[in-house]
This record gives structure tokens, sequence and C-alpha cells, in this order.
């Protein structure tokens, strides 16, 4: 087997894990489950499960910060391929409405703003994701033409936390 080979096969095992992590903590809450319940829902054993992460914590914080990162990535793309503002929120309602309907979604980004307030790694990911999403907005909202852009899309942003 190439290196090529192996290096993609234990990128997909990553993935399983992440995946299956971050299910667990939708269904469990942020500490509800062990590695071994996160070995088993991914189907690898639960020495692949430490090959690939120092600490159960580790594991956790960078599933849910995928995952979370997975979630809003269509409305920061939205953002950045010069949609208009207006068509922005209008997929936000959309995507909100999406996420209501998906509990796991809404429990899983429920337990990773919990744990923003006392994991300072999981709070300095979510601050600079939200830094982001402000000077998407922000160029957007420059692009037309709107007054004091900076200060509109921090106030846009302080809206949904």
């Amino acid at each position: 087997m190439g290196v090529s080979a192996s290096r993609d096969r234990g990128e997909a095992t990553r993935r399983k894990i992440l995946a299956a992590t971050a299910e667990l903590i939708a269904e469990a809450g942020w500490s509800g489950f062990s590695t071994r319940d996160i070995a088993a829902r991914a189907g690898v054993t639960q020495g692949i499960v430490s090959y690939h992460w120092r600490s159960k914590d580790d594991l956790v914080r960078e599933a849910a910060l995928a995952a979370v990162t997975e979630i809003f990535e269509p409305i920061a793309q939205a953002l950045r391929e010069d949609a208009s503002v207006r068509d922005v929120f209008e997929r936000s309602l959309a995507f909100v409405e999406a996420i209501r309907a998906e509990p796991a979604q809404t429990l899983l980004l429920f337990e990773t703003m919990l744990a923003s307030t006392r994991d300072e790694q999981v709070g300095d990911s979510q601050a600079a994701m939200l830094h982001e999403f402000r000077e998407a907005l922000a160029l957007a909202l420059e692009r037309e033409g709107a007054a004091a852009p900076e200060g509109l899309a921090a106030a846009l942003a302080e809206i949904g936390r």
C-alpha cells in the first residue's frame, strides 16, 4: 500500500471518528460519553482513537468545532461569493429553519456554545469564527454602499449572540 493510500485511509478514519464524536456530543452532552463509546460508534478500536488524538478533550473540541464550522460555512460562503446582503439574510433564515428541523445540530450548537464559556480554546475558536463572519458581512455591506459597514456588521452579528 502506498503512502498516499495509507494517508487517505487515515483521513477517512479521522473523519469517521470526528463524525461519531459530534453525534455523541448531540446525544449525550459534551462529557456524557467515553472514548470507548466514540470508538464503538465509529467502528474502530479505542487504540485508533488514541493514535489520532492525545486526549478525549482534544477530540471532542475538534469534532465540535469542525461540525459548527461545517454548519455555518454556507452562510460565510454566500457572503464571500458577492451575494447581496439581503440574499444572505434570506438564506440565513432558511438555514435557521433547517437547523431547527435537525435537533441533533441544535443540540451540538448548544453544547458547543456552553463549552465556549468554560473551555478557552473553544471560546477562542468561536470568537474567531464570529470575527470572520463580521468581516465578511462588513465587506458585503460595503459592496452595497452601506454607511459604516463595520459598525453595522458588528451590530448585526451581536443580534445572533
